[in-house]
């Protein structure tokens, strides 16, 4: 709704992660360097690491785009599997017939298919396992026995795992030490600094179609840092609140003033520090604000 009143083409806020908004800050530069270089080269394991909000999914999906990837890629979202139902699982994104197959089954044929896609002179299959802080030590234990599937030097398969912290601290286990220690390449998110969310902001709306980036005052944006310690999912909700906040009061510019309404209806203002802010909180109380906002009623969520 707001988008029409300040000539914005896209919402240049929305959560769901889409790789035209990826804002290269220096970390997400220096990672997605080091993830391309780990896929070209072949180098088997990588691993990204970042805090919630920080933009993994999305470097992933731009690395895709990217490297144009013509080899069969397995995008792993479910942190409940078991090891049988990961090979179910990559044999059916691989398009592998394997109804009725064994464990050991699905182990030859999925062989049988890498060796064939290196044959026919084709990059090997990508594994990206996102949130893999969540698998199973023997779900991580049965993608390290996969990636013994090689030929001399040349891995027939590559594993990208992208997780929160508590990825570094899993694979420092003793029994995932030889996973570990296969870890090729290693890349870290860090949330926004202050400069780098200024321009991580005036990207977004750039990109959305906005004719003048600065559509939130210096002092917004210092306020949109401050409540948000420079997490792009955070950045995000808050200014999208803001934006609901200033079409509601009719302003062609975002203040700091409405930033920090929106904070606190989302409940990262100084007032609300005792309140819980994980991402499922956040959302829930911006769809009470907008509706609030919507309807011009007043009051805290």
């Amino acid at each position: 709704m707001y988008e029409t009143h300040y000539g914005l083409k896209l919402n240049p806020f929305a959560v769901t992660p889409n790789p035209r908004f990826l804002y290269l800050a220096r970390s997400h530069r220096e990672a997605l360097a080091a993830l391309s270089y780990g896929v070209k080269q072949r180098r088997g394991f990588i691993c990204l690491v970042g805090e919630v909000g920080t933009g993994k999914t999305t470097l992933l999906r731009a690395l895709l785009e990217q490297l144009n990837v013509s080899a069969r890629t397995v995008m792993i979202t479910h942190s409940t599997l078991d090891r049988v139902d990961l090979l179910r699982m990559i044999l059916h994104e691989l398009l592998i017939p394997h109804a009725g197959l064994t464990r050991v089954e699905m182990i030859q044929v999925l062989q049988e298919f890498v060796l064939n896609e290196l044959f026919a002179r084709r990059p090997p299959p990508l594994i990206l396992a996102d949130e893999a802080q969540n698998l199973g030590t023997d779900v991580l234990e049965e993608v390290r026995l996969l990636t013994n599937l090689e030929v001399g030097d040349t891995k027939l398969l590559q594993v990208i795992l992208a997780g929160q912290p508590e990825l570094d601290r899993k694979l420092a286990q003793p029994e995932l030490r030889q996973l570990g220690q296969r870890i090729a390449v290693r890349a870290r998110l860090n949330p926004l600094d202050l400069e780098e969310t200024a321009g991580y902001v005036r990207h977004r709306l750039r990109v959305a179609g906005a004719r003048d980036p600065n559509l939130f005052s210096r002092g917004a944006l210092r306020k949109v840092h401050a409540r948000t310690g420079g997490l792009p999912r955070l950045i995000n909700m808050v200014c999208e609140q803001a934006f609901v906040n200033a079409f509601g009061a009719n302003k062609r510019v975002v203040t700091e003033a409405l930033v920090e309404e929106a904070a606190r209806d989302l409940g990262l203002g100084k007032r609300d520090e005792g309140r819980g802010t994980s991402t499922t909180d956040v959302l829930a109380r911006a769809r009470r604000s907008f509706w609030r906002s919507l309807l011009g009623l007043g009051g805290a969520s």
